[in-house]
């Protein structure tokens, strides 16, 4: 089995050294294993072209048959792992970047409150990785922004996350309570690399508003906010990352939208046909619940933080 997951991870990644990363091992060790493979099944695996190493045809076939055979004794071992009242045993979530930092905290305590024996492993993962490693039973649990290109993926929208605007707080329209879609037609706006689902959702509202440029794409959300509050231009920021990526001191603050406010859905997802499919729904109910709980705190970019941070007169316009 652990060859299988070896075979898997080379004809995902097409480079041994990338292979072994991903399954925590040595490039010697994955190659000793492949071989062995490739000596217990009696076919070539892998070819040598230049001084790289190819998968070869029937290597992808291998490949293919080998994700189903994990699937299902993951699912095997997953009935296994779960009672009829509590999840035992590796429970292994995921989340998109642009979440993962800001909600997990939020979501683990939901988990361990209910199910106190699992033992939780995290990750982060883009939305097309974290797809497929869920669709592959690498995962269980996915939290991802809709849609969902993913007709065997169950799921439940956990929160509805608005985007608001950030910006400098010297910028001119930090001295509003509220900003509208019009109001980004002159501005600059800083948008992630491509890869986040967050990228393609924000590109869709500053198209509708006619926005005068975007800037060139980050690699996180940090370093977004960290361009905003240089004075570079100004971002779309999911709610949720408010209250880090716009807490007091960072340079950064944030404004509703008060027209067709544009925004995400985030959902927990499961395989449809896994073994503990009912608690996951139950968990994720459990996890909606909490995160539609008020925060305790105040808003980022309320007034008092715009008294703190905004200039007194004459704010200048992002770049």
């Amino acid at each position: 089995m652990r060859q299988l997951e070896y075979l898997v991870a080379l004809d995902n990644h097409g480079h041994i050294g990338r292979a072994a990363a991903s399954c925590y091992v040595s490039q010697p060790t994955l190659s000793t294993q492949i071989r062995q493979l490739e000596r217990h099944l009696g076919v070539s695996i892998t070819e040598r072209v230049g001084r790289g190493i190819v998968v070869t045809p029937v290597g992808h076939e291998l490949a293919d048959r080998a994700r189903i055979v994990l699937r299902d004794t993951d699912e095997l071992l997953e009935l296994g792992r779960c009672s009829s009242t509590g999840l035992i045993g590796p429970l292994r979530i995921a989340a998109i970047p642009t979440a993962a930092p800001y909600l997990l905290a939020r979501m683990l305590p939901v988990v361990r409150e209910r199910h106190p024996d699992a033992q939780i492993h995290l990750d982060e993962l883009k939305t097309a990785a974290l797809i497929d490693d869920l669709a592959a039973a690498q995962l269980d649990l996915a939290l991802l922004a809709l849609p969902m290109p993913a007709p065997d993926v169950e799921y439940l929208v956990v929160l509805d996350d608005p985007f608001l605007l950030a910006m400098d707080p010297r910028h001119r329209l930090a001295r509003r309570q509220t900003v509208s879609s019009a109001d980004l037609a002159s501005e600059t706006v800083l948008l992630l690399e491509n890869g986040h689902c967050l990228r393609g959702q924000a590109l869709e509202v500053c198209r509708d508003a006619g926005a005068r440029e975007v800037g060139r794409g980050g690699t996180s959300l940090v370093t977004i906010c960290q361009m905003v509050a240089a004075g570079m231009g100004v971002t779309l920021l999911p709610a949720s990352a408010a209250p880090i990526e716009a807490r007091r001191g960072a340079g950064v603050v944030v404004r509703p939208f008060s027209d067709d406010v544009p925004k995400r859905e985030l959902a927990l997802a499961w395989r449809r046909r896994s073994p503990a499919a009912p608690l996951y729904r139950e968990l994720a109910g459990l996890i909606a619940q909490r995160l539609a709980d008020p925060s305790p705190s105040g808003s980022p970019g309320s007034p008092s933080q715009e008294a703190d941070e905004s200039s007194p007169a004459g704010g200048s316009s992002a770049a």
